[in-house]
């Protein structure tokens, strides 16, 4: 078999505007499968142990604003000069990003201190939604970095007291995640974006999309809350939903003071409320108490006392609808496993089989009736985690 004329047809297959999403998701991991096999090991060695450094020059050029800066000159290539006189930034630390950035195929080097922003480098000027994903997830690196240390220390078993994990240990804290993050303005902001991304995903299927949730919109008798968004954040969830079901009546988004306080608005039909789902659920009776990957930010011990008091309110007619991540008995995806370990270290908590939900809502004196998942839609890029709809309701 003629070498290049196989990288000729995978470099016309790349460009091929024609090639359908689904087929570009199979050629995709047929080249991963490839390249698995075909890298060589200490290559992929040496892949692995320097990946973070991706992610951390990435953060430094975004809090630097060399993405906005090149932006702001406006020319097709800029000079390390100009990007180091624009940004007020040393010129050698700004060269030494740019190494990596150029790797990773946001920049191209055309000269010695000259570089071309590619289409990527539009992606991380600071405001951008991926500017702020990338600010959350590097303040989230220290604490697995001490991931070794913290099991040495504690023992080899997965913590279980959110208010004393690894997140409290690697960053010298007594405060739960969410206090820590409500604590900074500027993490509290780029975790509210990273949050409201997955909805705005094209590829990914809303939640409502998945569930078949007609037929709870037709019910009668029709309650006075349709809706209660538990823990919803800035109401993405709920608003995505009113978009398509302008019908709806009312609901209501609940969750802690700081991330309401942030809401510039919200569409006629949808309100805000305070409230702090460890105490007394105040809604009572609503058709549907929706949490979205909610139960996954915390323990058993919290989340059973999350779902009591959602319990406690409902009528006979509600249901619970919990928006998560099953995690398979077996053969995860890395992004699910990725995930898992993440949930571990920031918040003590997991990703949750099937099995684990049934017998965590069964704790909470509720029934799991069906699980609605999302089916592989075929677009490139779809489902990194899945989603599933677990539906549930009162023994």
């Amino acid at each position: 078999m003629d070498v290049s004329t196989i990288i000729k047809a995978l470099d016309n297959a790349a460009t091929d505007h024609s090639i359908s999403d689904a087929d570009k998701a199979q050629l995709h991991g047929a080249c991963i499968s490839a390249a698995s096999i075909l890298e060589p090991f200490d290559k992929k060695l040496l892949d692995m142990l320097f990946a973070p450094l991706r992610s951390v020059a990435l953060r430094l050029a975004i809090d630097m604003r060399i993405f906005d800066v090149c932006a702001a000159i406006g020319k097709e290539r800029v000079t390390l000069k100009e990007l180091s006189n624009e940004s007020k930034c040393e010129a050698l630390l700004i060269k030494r990003i740019m190494r990596v950035l150029i790797d990773m195929k946001i920049f191209n080097e055309v000269d010695i201190d000259a570089f071309e922003p590619t289409q990527a480098a539009s992606l991380y000027r600071y405001d951008a939604p991926m500017a702020q994903i990338i600010i959350h997830w590097t303040t989230h690196l220290p604490q697995v970095a001490k991931l070794p240390d913290y099991f040495a220390e504690k023992g080899y078993e997965s913590p279980t007291d959110s208010m004393d994990c690894p997140f409290q240990y690697a960053m010298g804290t007594k405060l739960h995640n969410f206090d820590w993050i409500a604590s900074d303005p500027r993490i509290q902001h780029a975790f509210n974006v990273m949050m409201t991304v997955r909805t705005q995903r094209g590829v990914d299927s809303k939640w409502f999309e998945v569930f078949p949730i007609e037929r709870l919109i037709t019910d009668e008798p029709a309650l006075e809350v349709f809706l209660v968004d538990v823990g919803g954040g800035i109401g993405h969830q709920t608003v995505g939903f009113k978009d398509h079901h302008p019908s709806v009546w009312r609901m209501i988004v609940q969750d802690i003071a700081p991330v309401i306080d942030s809401i510039k608005s919200l569409p006629d039909g949808i309100e805000g409320m305070v409230h702090d789902f460890f105490k007394p659920q105040p809604v009572k009776g609503a058709k549907v108490y929706f949490l979205a990957h909610v139960l996954h930010d915390w323990p058993d011990k919290q989340a059973r006392v999350i779902l009591d008091h959602v319990r406690n309110a409902m009528a006979l007619e509600s249901i619970v609808l919990l928006s998560e991540t099953v995690m398979p008995e077996r053969g995860a995806s890395f992004a699910a496993a990725a995930m898992d370990i993440t949930m571990m270290t920031a918040y003590a908590s997991l990703e949750r089989t099937e099995r684990q939900f049934r017998d965590l809502l069964d704790e909470a004196g509720l029934t799991l009736v069906n699980v609605w998942s999302e089916k592989n839609s075929g677009k490139e890029g779809a489902s990194m985690l899945g989603q599933s709809i677990l539906e549930a309701r009162l023994k």
